[in-house]
């Protein structure tokens, strides 16, 4: 049997790969390696190699030395291994780095490696994947960005600015084999960027953990069963890109060979295990040109931005398909477009909790005319009370027992940024429920707009909110409608609502006793609205 063993003396450059994996081998307590090492597909980035050891059969990953020296990619790869560990918690079925002396990422001469237990199996058939490999792919990815979904404060998105233009130039000036097809594909690439950065702009403000390489070539399959591989992209990111583009891989894209039944398949398996009321997955189109960022990756590699001759000619090769794949995206994007508004699954409101945080955030504000509110009874047991200066934690209690807060200090902020310094207004404004026995149990406030945005001397229902344990009991409409009567007697003809599509079950509430959407708020939030169109199934949103 032979055995391996790193040749000594010799300077860094000198090393051949072969060498350095043998002195990993042994530098992480793995053995001698006993066969000849066998290069392996490992992606269009990093090189794989199946590496035999007394001890086992192993998938050593070489880490392209060029990213590894980029600013940044280390954290990049450090929150990435995290992310792997919450995966294998969650029992999603990956094959993870293997842990030594504490540490996932290994390091032989300044050489960067992962070493994996060998699985067996198949990579995913490009030109031969099954609808329900695409349902299975779609469901991974939907409990994937179910672990800790969040809505977030709105970020200006990092947007594309490729210089096409000193590309072409520098092609041209080396004479290389890429030039002429930049040249033909400048106007496409141009179209295809700027659509991006269009989408990107338009997408909700949702983060989620997610793995947007997620592609047929990173899931291997043993009998049947999924595995995924190749978890260096594991990042936090916005689950509607990662969702549409993987979802377009999967059903043919990249090979230009576009299957609508696939995707469809993707986006069932996803939406079962993941669904944030999304649908307008057309108008974020654009992000399926993503591929120009690999594309300048790619001219960067076949321009000379490489290691060495192998590398060059990769990028070289996949300059011409990531061309190709674009131009195949501009004529097929009609179509694709027509069965994503067609035939993506309803959305189903008894999954989903009168306030909850998995649904894709809008900001939403209705109107109405309150000078005839008709008034709802309270049930028995309940009386109306105004304010009094020991209830800002019996307002605070309340609103975290609905969820509006999930921290008595975030509470606090609020009411210090709303309240703490009109407290005299108060007891002509903010009211409460309380039970027979005392208890404040749900709250809203007649007050306006405090950020002085609103110009129309409208007066604003604040907060309206009700004890999670008292939800159900008739409630709601008594305390709106006698706030909105209060909010009358102070001066005010109309009212405005905010409130957000996670609170869709109140929406339907305000709309009920006549509350519209604003017009400007139903342009800006429009998407937000059809959300709430199909959780209520509410007229007034019928023409939608």
């Amino acid at each position: 049997m032979a055995v391996l063993h790193a040749k000594r003396g010799k300077m860094l450059k000198d090393y051949t790969v072969d060498e350095l994996i043998v002195d990993l081998m042994i530098k992480c307590g793995f053995g001698a390696v006993t066969f000849p090492i066998e290069p392996v597909s490992g992606g269009l980035m990093h090189r794989m190699y199946r590496v035999r050891t007394k001890s086992g059969i192993y998938a050593v990953k070489h880490l392209n030395p060029e990213i590894m020296g980029r600013e940044g990619v280390h954290d990049n790869f450090e929150r990435a291994e995290k992310i792997e560990c919450l995966l294998q918690k969650e029992d999603i079925p990956i094959v993870p780095a293997l842990t030594v002396l504490g540490k996932k990422m290994q390091t032989v001469d300044g050489h960067y490696f992962y070493i994996f237990n060998w699985q067996d199996g198949h990579i995913t058939d490009w030109n031969n994947i099954s609808n329900d490999e695409c349902n299975i792919a779609g469901n991974i990815l939907g409990k994937i960005h179910a672990i800790s979904p969040k809505n977030v404060s709105h970020q200006e998105p990092e947007l594309s600015k490729i210089n096409w233009h000193k590309y072409i130039h520098k092609a041209n000036e080396e004479k290389s084999e890429i030039a002429s097809l930049l040249v033909d594909n400048k106007k496409l690439l141009v179209y295809a960027e700027k659509e991006l950065n269009k989408a990107r702009t338009s997408l909700p403000d949702i983060m989620c953990v997610s793995n947007e390489d997620m592609d047929p070539k990173n899931i291997m399959w043993d009998n049947g069963n999924p595995w995924v591989i190749d978890l260096e992209c594991l990042d936090y990111g916005n689950p509607i890109s990662h969702a549409l583009q993987l979802a377009l891989q999967w059903s043919g894209i990249t090979t230009c060979n576009m299957d609508i039944e696939k995707m469809v398949a993707f986006f069932d398996g996803y939406l079962e295990a993941y669904d944030n009321c999304f649908r307008a997955y057309s108008g974020v189109f654009g992000l399926a040109y993503t591929w120009v960022e690999w594309l300048e990756y790619n001219i960067q590699r076949a321009l000379g931005a490489c290691i060495d001759e192998t590398e060059r000619m990769m990028g070289i090769s996949e300059v011409r398909n990531t061309v190709e794949r674009i131009k195949y995206i501009r004529n097929i994007e009609k179509e694709i477009k027509e069965a994503l508004n067609s035939r993506l699954p309803e959305i189903k409101a008894d999954r989903y909790d009168n306030h909850d945080e998995r649904i894709c955030y809008y900001e939403l504000l209705l109107e109405s005319n309150i000078t005839e509110v008709l008034q709802y009874e309270l049930p028995k047991g309940y009386r109306f009370v105004s304010y009094t200066d020991n209830d800002r934690d019996a307002w605070i209690d309340i609103e975290m027992s609905a969820k509006e807060f999930v921290s008595y200090k975030q509470g606090l902020e609020a009411w210090n940024r709303y309240y703490a310094a009109k407290l005299d207004e108060l007891p002509s404004r903010m009211f409460f429920i309380e039970t027979d026995e005392g208890e404040k149990i749900a709250t809203a406030t007649a007050f306006y707009d405090i950020y002085g945005r609103d110009t129309s001397n409208d007066g604003w229902l604040h907060w309206v909110t009700v004890k999670r344990e008292y939800q159900g009991n008739g409630l709601s409409k008594p305390l709106i409608t006698y706030v909105l009567r209060e909010m009358n007697k102070l001066g005010y003809v109309c009212a405005k609502i905010p409130t957000q599509t996670n609170t869709w079950l109140a929406c339907k509430v305000y709309m009920d006793l006549g509350f519209i959407p604003v017009k400007k708020n139903l342009k800006h939030s429009y998407e937000g609205w059809k959300i709430i169109k199909a959780l209520t199934k509410h007229g007034t949103l019928e023409t939608l």
